[in-house]
């Protein structure tokens, strides 16, 4: 048995034949299961006796009714509602008959006496073997032939029965006659209905016995009943009806009047051995199968509901990260890109292109001075910086991201927005009793969980693009350097100026001691003087290295959102541990429905009923 349908079962905690609302229909799922295992039990007709299933709600009296029509007293009868917890088989054969086909019954459950059965132990049952007793005649009992099993079952409309109504699952599921006992005070309980639409699908014969019918009320009853049988389809409207007298001494516990009640229950007898004969009933192959399909085809979309929601809400996330994604490089290009306070890539550029127009070996000299003589207020911007480090809330490896630039304070801070969407959005989506409540639930927790792994990957990631992003501007300085190579007098010119504006600085940086903010005057002069100079050389250069510089950089954060931050954030639905997640792929759902549908295909046509059949 699969995980996912394991977790399929589990989800309606218990089963209940009563009628009562689950999350999902689990009495049909466990009846399709065990009606598939003896759908071709165990060969065909003859290899097996026929199995007839007393059924019916609590205090109708089916063991007693058992013990009537087989002539003894095998099932134990208690005053007691629910005393009857286990399945008990009465088989009548000679003492010779092969048994083999009983390996097949209740599988994983324990064979035991009658009197070895244990309330403390419900996967147990009791399969006891009778001698024919005789002629069918009121005294030795009706059912008094070989060849059949009868089986008494617990009641499914009791307190107690969720405990123990796999039991009647598995008996009706075997079974090739229902024996429905019913009372004039239980035929109309909404838990008769409930197991009649269950079990219709199947399409086994049934035949109905009302017990503990007073003679005034028997023809108001049964035509109630017939009525009633009539609404619910597949000609259930002519199954045969008996009516059972109310027997005072029985009632008691004592003998029952074999006057009043031999012709009911010979007329019972005569029925089931009707139901069995007809063509479509016992143990015919093709219509267990088709019993079996109509009933996987009835109830198919009913199961899988909430495993396709479970399905719809994972990719519901996916399409949420995707939508996130995309929000984010807009917010990418409009908070940087477009921006014109904070987009420095180009401006990095035109520095890397100063480093290429300085004149070899007088570029190195002032460099080298400027250094010395800024070396005293460089020291103390460093300690400035190290005492507002240390007194700063910590931020982790974000501060050190933070750190690289603009472009990384904006990307950071677009991904701590994306993150903060996210779980607001999945906390929205957490009520209670919605589809997918498990899958938003799971995914709150697993984001939360996860939070300091896909941020650490995004910012080894955003380090990665941080060092591609500089091969750009490098390459672009580069390319603009090779456009004012063609025309040396600009060159000439360029180098020029970026001399006298070294000089200008060194001369200040003299003589205010280092201590003048030199990066804040000098970059935004020689960058200005850059490119009105390029401007001036190349025509529209500057501006296509830009355009094209931005389109790099764009492409550089899609990849960083596609293969990390896209990834990791799908990635966390295929991650979920929730016990209460079915865990099963639409690959798998389609295949087992187009199993389904190659097993309808290949069946012939399914044969009607006789009569009630």
């Amino acid at each position: 048995m699969s995980a996912g349908y394991q977790r399929l079962r589990d989800r309606s905690g218990g089963a209940d034949l009563s009628g009562t609302a689950s999350p999902i229909p689990l009495e049909s799922l466990l009846l399709a299961e065990a009606a598939l295992r003896y759908a071709d039990w165990p060969g065909g007709a003859g290899a097996r006796p026929r199995q007839i299933a007393v059924i019916g709600p609590t205090q109708t009296g089916k063991s007693t009714l058992v013990n009537l029509l087989l002539g003894r007293a095998v099932a134990e009868v208690s005053p007691l509602a629910g005393f009857t917890v286990h399945p008990a088989g009465f088989w009548l054969t000679a003492a010779s008959e092969n048994e083999s086909w009983a390996e097949a019954l209740l599988p994983g459950w324990q064979r035991c006496a009658p009197d070895q059965l244990s309330r403390g132990a419900l996967q147990t049952y009791a399969l006891t073997k009778a001698e024919p007793a005789g002629a069918p005649d009121p005294d030795a009992g009706l059912f008094a032939r070989p060849g059949c099993v009868v089986w008494d079952t617990p009641d499914f409309d009791s307190l107690a029965a969720r405990g123990y109504v796999h039991a009647v699952v598995e008996v009706v599921a075997l079974a090739d006659l229902y024996l429905l006992v019913l009372s004039k005070e239980k035929y109309s309980d909404l838990s008769v209905w409930h197991l009649l639409d269950l079990l219709a699908p199947l399409a086994r014969p049934l035949v109905v016995c009302l017990n503990k019918v007073p003679p005034e009320a028997e023809e108001v009853i049964v035509r109630s009943l017939r009525a009633r049988l009539s609404e619910r389809g597949r000609s259930w409207g002519d199954v045969p009806i008996v009516a059972l007298p109310y027997d005072p001494a029985l009632a008691a516990g004592g003998r029952a009047d074999r006057t009043t009640l031999a012709e009911p229950l010979r007329e019972i007898a005569q029925a089931c051995d009707a139901g069995i004969a007809a063509p479509t009933a016992g143990p015919n192959r093709g219509a267990r199968a088709a019993g079996v399909r109509a009933l996987l085809r009835r109830h198919w979309d009913a199961w899988l509901a909430p495993v396709r929601a479970e399905q719809a809400a994972r990719a519901q996330w996916q399409q949420m990260v995707s939508q996130a994604a995309t929000a984010f490089l807009a917010a990418y290009r409009r908070d940087y890109l477009d921006h014109p306070g904070r987009y420095d890539s180009f401006r990095r550029a035109a520095v890397e292109l100063l480093n290429l127009l300085e004149i070899p070996r007088i570029g190195g000299v002032i460099a080298r001075t400027r250094r010395l003589v800024t070396w005293p207020a460089r020291q103390l911007l460093a300690a400035g910086r190290a005492w507002w480090d240390e007194r700063r809330p910590a931020a982790g490896s974000s501060r050190a991201v933070h750190s690289l630039g603009v472009e990384a304070t904006v990307l950071v801070d677009t991904f701590n927005a994306l993150q903060i969407g996210l779980q607001r959005d999945l906390a929205r989506r957490c009520v209670p009793g919605e589809p997918g409540f498990a899958v938003w639930q799971a995914l709150a927790r697993q984001l939360q969980r996860d939070e300091d792994r896909v941020r650490q990957a995004f910012e080894a990631a955003l380090r990665t693009h941080h060092e591609q992003v500089t091969g750009e501007i490098r390459a672009a300085a580069t390319s603009l350097y090779a456009a004012l190579q063609k025309q040396p007098t600009r060159l000439a010119a360029l180098r020029a100026g970026r001399v006298a504006m070294d000089v200008g600085t060194l001369l200040l940086a003299v003589k205010t001691g280092g201590l003048t903010p030199l990066d804040i005057v000098w970059a935004p002069a020689a960058f200005g003087l850059t490119s009105l100079l390029m401007e001036g050389a190349a025509g529209l250069e500057m501006q296509r290295v830009d355009r094209q510089l931005k389109a790099r950089q764009q492409a550089a954060a899609a990849e960083l959102v596609q293969g990390t931050l896209v990834r990791e954030l799908t990635g966390l639905a295929m991650r979920l541990d929730d016990a209460r997640l079915f865990g099963l792929t639409s690959d798998r759902l389609d295949a087992a429905a187009q199993a389904l549908a190659a097993w309808e295909g290949e069946a012939p046509a399914e044969p009607r009923g006789a009569g009630h059949g």
